[in-house]
Parts: C-alpha cells; structure tokens; sequence
C-alpha cells in the first residue's frame, strides 16, 4: 500500500535520492530493482538531474514528483492519493496518469480524491460523491452518472443534498 497526501511532507533535510532510497529500504526493494524503477520513474517524471537536491529547495510540483516516485517504487497494490494532480504540470498529469493505468491492468487498485471531476470520469470505473462528510452515491461510474457528466451530476446532488 501507498498513501500521498495533497500536501506531502517529506524529509527536507535528505536529498530526493536519498529520500527514495529509505523509502525502497522500508519496503525492501532490492537495489538493482530500487534502481532499475527510480530510473524509470524519475526519468518519465523529469526529475533525474534534480534527484541529487535537497528536498528543501524543491517547488512543490517537485516535491510532489518525488512523493508520487516515492509511492510508486515498491509496487503497491493499493494506493490511496489526495489530490494527486495539484502542483503538477500537464506533462507530469499526463505522466501520472499512464502509470495509473499500467499498474491498474497489472492487477493494482487507485483510490484518490479530486476536486477536477473531468480526470474522475476519465480515469475511474467506480465512483462515490461525498459531501459534508456522508456519501451521497456510488457505484460503477456508467451507472452512477448515466448519460449525464459527471459535473452535471455532482452539481445536482449536492445542490439537494
């Protein structure tokens, strides 16, 4: 399991490589693997050349590269993210989203929450509209949200709810 909140707190005093080292150290990936998927990620996220930086002196678009990294290295079969997209440049967006859908077809499981509700009815197949802290609806997004957009449909429940 991953979590990244919409605001991650990392370890300002390490630099991104050492900060993805400790986390692949947590959850024991081997070193040649560790190294073989902060390449991958680091690369498809452009964060290579800044990975020897001080966590500190990152933006927060940066900071939130290194979490999702972070997140990613062990493979997890569940990862929960808070607004996941926020900070990020349309590129890394774009990113993000295609390795969601890789470890989704490689038996993974995606549970965010998002204000954009555009990447929620791309992105999800299941979908549950909270407010004030109780579910209004859920279910699998064809049937939840109909021949409607989901906007359209968050608008209209929460406007009665």
């Amino acid at each position: 399991m991953a979590y990244i909140p919409d605001n991650p707190d990392l370890y300002e005093h390490l630099t991104g490589i050492q900060y993805l080292n400790f986390v692949a150290d947590i959850y024991g990936v081997s070193a040649g693997e560790r190294d073989v998927r902060i390449k991958k990620y680091a690369d498809a996220f452009e964060m290579t050349p800044r990975l020897n930086d001080l966590i500190g002196s990152c933006s927060h678009g940066m900071k939130q590269k290194i979490a999702l990294i972070s997140a990613l290295i062990h493979s997890p079969k569940l990862l929960l993210l808070d607004e996941p997209f926020v900070g990020l440049d349309p590129k890394a967006a774009h990113t993000l989203k295609g390795f969601m859908a890789e470890l989704c077809a490689n038996g993974s499981a995606f549970f965010f929450s998002t204000h954009v509700l555009e990447v929620a009815e791309k992105l999800c197949n299941k979908i549950a509209i909270i407010k004030d802290g109780k579910l209004i609806t859920a279910g699998e997004m064809d049937k939840v949200k109909g021949d409607t957009s989901l906007e359209t449909l968050f608008l209209e429940l929460t406007d009665n709810a």
